[in-house]
């Protein structure tokens, strides 16, 4: 499966593409001429992007949320923790053009590079496809976010750090995880993970990376224990 298979969409202009995954590292090592630019100008496009289709969707999923629970919620999501995430979903590291001494670096494993290039890669995506079109991949691409999130209780990414301070409240002990199932090919593994509480309390979570389905699996305990 081709990486646009994976996005399910195919670009008109594929320069824009390529563009969103080219490091100014690799860029200026090219020769005048056979280089289409780097992905600094559109990473500063596709951060606004992001804002805005996400404040979009969570203005529809929390209608009676306050300004300020909602752009927590937004920056619980616009980091570079959970957008390194989501490249990582995507496999860009494997796609990402990088200069030498990025490479030397192991620059694709380097998370804030990372999440510099999905912003780059959806401020692409909205050049060449239009907002309605960017703002379903957002909303498709961060609906496992989404769906377990309440501003007034807390935010994604602080579900196992809530778990674990609420078992050692109340059941003095923290949270286990194990890894139960893994399946796909190596750029669309799929996990599933499972939280132990008090060694009697288990539930699962699955996601793209064992980060994301511990969280799923942290969220759904809060909500059943707590």
């Amino acid at each position: 499966m081709t990486f646009q298979q994976r996005i399910g969409y195919q670009f008109n202009d594929i320069t824009l593409l390529e563009q969103s995954l080219t490091h100014k590292s690799f860029h200026n090592e090219q020769a005048e001429g056979l280089s289409l630019g780097h992905n600094e100008r559109l990473e500063f496009l596709g951060d606004a992007v992001l804002d805005l289709a996400l404040s979009d969707s969570l203005m529809k999923a929390f209608p009676e949320a306050t300004e300020g629970e909602l752009s927590k919620v937004r920056a619980s999501l616009v980091n570079e923790t959970v957008l390194a995430e989501v490249a990582r979903m995507f496999d860009m590291a494997r796609l990402l053009r990088l200069g030498k001494g990025e490479v030397l670096t192991k620059g694709a494993e380097k998370p804030r590079l990372l999440a510099s290039t999905f912003e780059a890669f959806v401020g692409a995506f909205y050049l060449d496809a239009g907002y309605e079109k960017s703002y379903e991949f957002v909303q498709n691409v961060f609906e496992p976010w989404l769906e377990r999130m309440d501003p007034k209780k807390g935010y994604f990414t602080d579900y196992k750090t809530r778990l674990q301070e609420m078992t050692q409240e109340k059941f003095k002990c923290i949270p286990q995880y194990k890894t139960i199932n893994e399946s796909g090919p190596d750029h669309e593994k799929i996990f599933v993970v499972e939280v132990i509480i008090n060694k009697e309390y288990r539930y699962q979570g699955q996601g793209r990376s064992k980060k994301q389905a511990e969280q799923l699996a942290a969220g759904k305990a809060l909500e059943e224990l707590f």
